[in-house]
């Protein structure tokens, strides 16, 4: 009898753990992580996007689409949301994201993007219906390279 129990205790709690309840902080920390992992694709984006941003990720010509999914030189520091102002539907999350980019040590350049997130509640998960920047910081560690390419007439 105490096996039973034990193990019906054991089967409730998997259960338990395995169904996180889905929320709008949740599924911008996920979009941002896939955003940050090599192997992304349109389906996989598709599948977490509504609205807007869903309309452009699925309109987008396979050369920009790979522009978009370059990951390779990025690495994310940290994501930290600022502000929350949700309705039982809808909700807009502002946050700061951080992250390198370059290919030595250290990295050719720091980022830190202010951005709003606006997600929309479908059945009983939250989806991601736009992302729009507010402010760009960018720390340069090497010298930038502004010259011009191509022809050009000196004075």
């Amino acid at each position: 009898m105490k096996k039973n129990l034990f193990l019906f205790m054991v089967i409730c709690s998997v259960f338990i753990g395995c169904t996180k309840k889905s929320t709008p902080e949740k599924t911008l920390r996920d979009y941002v992580e896939y955003r940050f992992s090599s192997g992304q694709d349109r389906d996989d984006l598709l599948e977490m996007t509504t609205g807007a941003l869903y309309d452009r990720l699925a309109e987008m010509e396979e050369k920009d689409l790979e522009s978009f999914l370059e990951v390779d030189k990025l690495k994310k520091k940290r994501l930290k949301v600022l502000l929350k102002n949700c309705q039982p539907q809808e909700c807009s999350l502002t946050y700061i994201l951080s992250y390198s980019q370059g290919e030595g040590q250290p990295k050719d350049f720091g980022i830190e993007v202010k951005k709003i997130a606006q997600l929309i509640k479908i059945e009983n998960s939250w989806k991601i219906s736009d992302v729009s920047n507010v402010k760009t910081y960018i720390e340069a560690q090497k010298n930038l390279d502004v010259s011009a390419e191509g022809d050009s007439e000196s004075p």
